[in-house]
């Protein structure tokens, strides 16, 4: 049997980061992973990871005073290749790019009304201007990119930033030396459909 202690902490630690977002969109996706903590199944989906190392290597760069919590959960963690949900992204851009969704319609745990989870974007890449129906927040746990939209010039984010798009805003990130590791969440429409990458 899996060892939950290391997930239940990361869920309620998000959860805690979230609820001081100050929006809306936090609070329900604070309150969805108090909920999921402490309503834990016995068994979680096997985890999985096609880049072994990068969210530790991520992890290593100027972390968040709280990233071993997350560091801890990683092995537990079930990443999945972007372009499995979101076809747009092509699969080069896609292939240096770790995605986890720990709560929502296609997350380790399911919910129905948010997503949250967890983004690594690996050094040296571009993730070009994309679009969604969600509104989404990302707070960055260690690491470092720019971060823009299409009226605000690129703005360096490292831990501890929080990162906010509105519905439909366009925005983009771009890693240089450093990858960046980050949490995220959406609320609204949450629907994958809704996306849309012009890379």
């Amino acid at each position: 049997m899996q060892n939950l202690v290391a997930f239940k902490y990361l869920l309620q630690w998000l959860g805690l980061l979230y609820a001081a977002e100050g929006r809306p969109g936090g609070d329900a996706a604070a309150e969805a992973l108090f909920s999921a903590a402490a309503n834990l199944p016995p068994q979680l989906p096997q985890p999985y990871n096609y880049m072994p190392g990068m969210a530790e290597s991520a992890l290593s760069h100027e972390p968040h005073g709280c990233a071993d919590i997350v560091a801890a959960a990683v092995p537990l963690i079930r990443w999945f290749h972007v372009t499995d949900s979101l076809q747009s992204i092509g699969t080069d851009m896609g292939s240096k790019m770790l995605v986890a969704e720990l709560l929502g319609p296609d997350g380790m745990l399911p919910h129905d009304e948010v997503r949250v989870g967890l983004f690594v974007q690996c050094p040296h890449l571009d993730y070009t201007t994309r679009t969604h129906g969600a509104e989404e927040t990302y707070i960055i746990l260690a690491g470092e990119a720019c971060w823009g939209t299409h009226d605000h010039r690129p703005v360096r984010k490292g831990a501890g930033d929080m990162v906010f798009h509105p519905s439909f805003i366009p925005h983009r990130s771009r890693t240089y030396d450093k990858p960046t590791i980050a949490a995220w969440r959406w609320s609204g429409d949450i629907r994958y459909e809704a996306y849309a990458c012009d890379g």
